[in-house]
């Protein structure tokens, strides 16, 4: 198993790499343009680097503990921070180096056991090496090389989804769990949980049933554990909801919201909402193809992921949020199975992560 492990991540090494260096560079390039070409004012993110946005609130996290600097501190999930606070006894440099190791080292495993899975559940190993690729250059994954709870979500998400596929409940249900305390995201691991404990339940032992139990709401668990420490820790009921919601809006009917989108294409936000538009179009398409060609569990929790995602009158973050749903991805690679796609995908989509890591670090979008 070991030797496996490591021949996985060598397979997928170089993807993790182009990555990274496509991120970097197109950061530097920004930087460089900013100070020495550019007349305006210097936006703030060109200066905190790997840490814009998000990234700043978590490395405050890491130093000061919740609910951080700010009240809106509490809306983040505690297990990137709390791995990010156990890596900074252990490693030099402080709260920064130990968050950017756990992202760039997490995304590396996660794009292994990706690998993994997609080749356990399709048999196709050419499908597989093409979800790695595509997810190392999905549009919004620079979010894997910066200090963003991103990667270990997704580590998280895709072993649940593995120990599924082998019927380990157990493992499954504590995945899933640790899931939901990265990401409210793992909340909806019970969607692909119910998926595959539902087949064979009614012949299954009671011990077995109650593993299979557990398997499904081991992310509702998590999810609520986080949600009910921080409201008492505030003294606000649902407060990590209650600040997301000031933030994103109340909820909205998800086709109303992309109906209206689509006059937000033309206009003054055009760089703003109008931007997630055509992203969120290609994602329903992807949903779609998930349903077509994939197993229901998949598709389910890749649906529920962008369901959620469009349930927001603000769209910001929504191709980020479409990351955390990983089989969206794999969709796409599904879609990529044409001769006249296989190099063309991954580079229209490896031009739009840089496209969307540019326009971050000049403030005009929010990852």
């Amino acid at each position: 198993m070991i030797d496996t492990f490591r021949r996985d991540l060598i397979a997928v090494l170089p993807a993790w790499i182009v990555a990274r260096l496509l991120v970097v560079g197109t950061m530097l390039g920004v930087r460089l343009y900013v100070d020495h070409l550019h007349d305006g004012d210097r936006p703030l993110q060109v200066g905190q680097g790997l840490f814009a946005w998000d990234g700043a609130w978590y490395r405050s996290l890491v130093e000061s503990g919740y609910p951080g600097p700010a009240p809106e501190g509490i809306r983040f999930f505690p297990g990137f921070v709390l791995l990010g606070r156990l890596f900074d006894v252990v490693l030099p440099g402080g709260a920064g180096p130990a968050l950017l190791f756990i992202a760039n080292v997490t995304a590396l495993v996660a794009m292994a056991l990706l690998l993994r899975l997609v080749r356990e559940v399709t048999g196709d190993s050419g499908l597989a090496g093409r979800a790695v690729w595509l997810t190392a250059c999905f549009p919004p994954a620079f979010v894997l090389v910066w200090g963003y709870a991103e990667a270990l979500f997704l580590l998280l998400a895709v072993a649940t989804f593995l120990a599924l596929s082998r019927r380990h409940w157990w493992w499954a249900a504590g995945l899933a769990t640790a899931a939901a305390l990265t990401r409210p995201t793992g909340a909806l691991l019970a969607v692909a949980a119910l998926a595959s404990v539902w087949p064979g339940w009614r012949s299954a032992p009671a011990g077995e049933r109650i593993a299979r139990t557990a398997a499904v709401i081991g992310g509702p668990v998590g999810f609520g554990a986080f949600v009910w420490w921080a409201s008492a820790l505030v003294d606000e009921p649902f407060a990590p909801l209650v600040v997301q919601r000031e933030l994103r809006g109340d909820p909205v009917d998800p086709l109303r919201r992309l109906i209206a989108g689509l006059g937000e294409l033309f206009g003054p936000d055009a760089l703003g909402d109008g931007l997630h538009i055509p992203f969120a179009l290609g994602f329903v398409v992807l949903v779609i193809v998930a349903f077509r060609r994939m197993p229901l569990g998949y598709a389910a929790f890749a649906a529920a992921c962008l369901l959620v995602a469009l349930a927001a009158d603000n769209l910001n973050s929504l191709e980020r949020y479409a990351l955390n749903g990983f089989p969206i991805v794999v969709a796409l690679a599904v879609l990529a199975d044409d001769s006249r796609l296989r190099r063309l995908v991954p580079a229209v989509s490896a031009v739009g992560m840089v496209a969307l890591t540019a326009l971050a670090v000049m403030g005009e979008y929010v990852p």
